[in-house]
């Protein structure tokens, strides 16, 4: 295998790794360039003979670009799999080699179907994919879309959450960011490809020419398209700067180390000094910002069933007397039980200043496989039985909103924040105010806080609907339906912060929120009819371009 084809997807997997959150999107338009240049090139130069070979070698080219990309944006699975799982630290290096290896595939699956349908266009005599740059790598590109799609939207793949180049416009303050109530951040992602496909046709312009005159108008057109995506999104927010009604609120942070934690869920009486950090630092904010009217806590703050059949006991009777003193309502993760299905949830309550609940209580849906759920073990129910130690969570009715007093809140637990989707099924059944917990202390001072930052706050500007986000260890925060973060607290601190958080009471429904998830089936019909294409007698008679 030649060094100068390797050298290309080990660029594309380093500018894809180094321009992703939290680092500058610096190639986001041109990042996926150098693999579908040598996906084209090796299909074109392929033995007609040993086409199988070629897919194999287009398939590891792509293996290769992920590969890197995973180790660069997603190394804090190594430490996740030493606080979560409690693996040994080498044992954490091999998870994420194992994690590296394994987590995308569908980047070189995209590439191997793409090269592997033109070869069966080219038995038929047509082939006008490798004879026109411009169809191959459209082809590959929105094979790529089609499948990375799919796969996202329906989580067919254990690649721990959802991720695209769509949420690095968020990140960079780009103004084409404001488009996302109209496309989404998943349309975001797609323009994202189109630039990179524009590019990669002019680089193998210029390769062929050896000149960089051809490569104009194609990497003109990437540019273009760039520009007109963040003219389109200026002014987009002024509408959404403000409110006709205003909440003042605190968000806790309480940080609670993965220890204290794990002993609670074992043994209520650790949750009691969890409970108690929470009410004092809650306590301090109050007394710093009287008009504060409710504080929210993060998933599973209080760490016990807040259920009204655990009234009695101590942490609860702890909870009611403080709202009742501060008069103030507590909005908190907290397991919850069905007594009628025998399953603990992972829940969000609202608790009234009178010390009852001021809704019945949201129930996690979203489940994270073996942390939260064991796959299969509502089908084969010896699982829990075997692995009592994995996570056995109870699932949720799905996007819900709880008619609050002050205003209609879109709750959302943990990863639940990151399926547009899922937001979207909240803001069109209602809500004014989005909401997330979580509790990101798995993954420490890596690149993870602000990713997931930055995924939940995308899902503010889709559904122009402001979004509060309450974490136990950071990043904590509030973004405005008009995509504005205030401010956000440290990672691993104690920390509280006070918000006046204006909204729109019965905002209108945002056009994206009513298309969410369309992005796999429009890559799809792009994909046929570029298939059509290059399966066209007529075009292979037509002038090259």
């Amino acid at each position: 295998m030649k060094a100068r084809p390797i050298l290309l997807p080990i660029l594309a997997g380093l500018f894809t790794g180094t321009s992703y959150i939290p680092f500058p999107p610096w190639a986001i338009l041109f990042c996926f360039a150098p693999l579908l240049v040598v996906w084209f090139e090796t299909a074109r130069s392929a033995d007609p003979t040993s086409y199988r070979q070629s897919i194999k070698t287009v398939f590891f080219y792509g293996w290769l670009t992920q590969f890197i990309l995973n180790l660069i944006g997603f190394h804090w699975i190594a430490y996740t799999a030493v606080e979560f799982g409690h693996f040994p630290i080498w044992a954490g290096a091999l998870v994420l080699l194992a994690f590296a290896a394994l987590a995308h595939l569908y980047i070189p699956l995209s590439g191997a179907v793409a090269t592997a349908l033109v070869f069966a266009f080219k038995k038929r005599g047509r082939v006008n994919a490798l004879e026109r740059p411009w169809l191959f790598i459209a082809l590959a590109t929105s094979v790529f879309a089609t499948i990375s799609n799919v796969i996202n939207v329906d989580a067919l793949w254990p690649s721990i959450f959802p991720w695209h180049l769509g949420y690095t416009w968020l990140w960079a303050g780009l103004p084409g960011a404001q488009a996302a109530d109209l496309i989404g951040f998943e349309g975001l992602n797609l323009v994202t490809l189109l630039a990179n496909a524009l590019i990669a046709i002019g680089w193998i312009k210029a390769r062929e020419a050896k000149s960089l005159r051809p490569s104009l108008p194609w990497v003109a057109g990437a540019i273009a398209l760039f520009l007109v995506v963040n003219v389109a999104g200026l002014g987009r927010d002024t509408k959404w700067k403000g409110g006709d009604r205003t909440v003042n609120f605190v968000a806790v942070q309480g940080n609670i180390g993965n220890f204290e934690k794990l002993i609670a869920e074992k043994n209520k009486d650790f949750a009691q000094p969890i409970v108690q950090k929470y009410i004092e630092l809650t306590a301090q904010a109050f007394t710093e910002h009287p008009e504060a009217t409710f504080a929210i806590w993060p998933e599973t703050a209080f760490a016990d069933f807040l259920d009204s059949m655990f009234d009695g006991q101590y942490n609860s009777v702890v909870l009611r007397n403080f709202v009742q003193v501060q008069k103030r309502s507590i909005l908190t993760g907290a397991y919850s039980y069905a007594p009628e299905r025998k399953q603990t949830f992972n829940g969000f309550f609202a608790v009234g200043p009178d010390g009852t609940p001021l809704a019945p209580p949201y129930r996690k849906s979203i489940l994270i496989p073996f942390g939260e759920k064991f796959p299969f073990s509502d089908v084969i129910p010896y699982m829990k039985w075997l692995f009592p130690g994995l996570g056995s969570f109870g699932q949720g009715p799905g996007p819900s909103v709880m008619a609050l007093p002050e205003f209609k809140l879109g709750p959302q637990v943990c990863l639940e924040s990151l399926y547009p989707e899922f937001a979207a099924k909240t803001a069109r059944n209602g809500a004014e105010i989005l909401s997330n917990v979580t509790n990101d202390s798995w993954f420490g001072r890596t690149f993870e806080p602000y990713q997931h930052m930055i995924m939940t706050a995308a899902r503010a500007v889709e559904n122009r609907r402001p979004l509060i986000r309450s974490t136990n260890t950071g990043i904590t925060t509030v973004i405005q339906a008009d995509g504005k973060l205030l401010e956000q607290s440290p990672i691993d601190k104690e920390w509280y912060g006070f918000y006046q958080l204006s909204f729109q009471s019965n905002p209108e429904i945002a056009p994206y929120s009513r298309i969410a998830g369309y992005s796999a089936w429009f890559a799809l019909i792009l994909t046929l009819i570029f298939l059509i294409l290059a399966n066209r007698r007529d075009v292979l008679q037509s002038p090259k371009s």
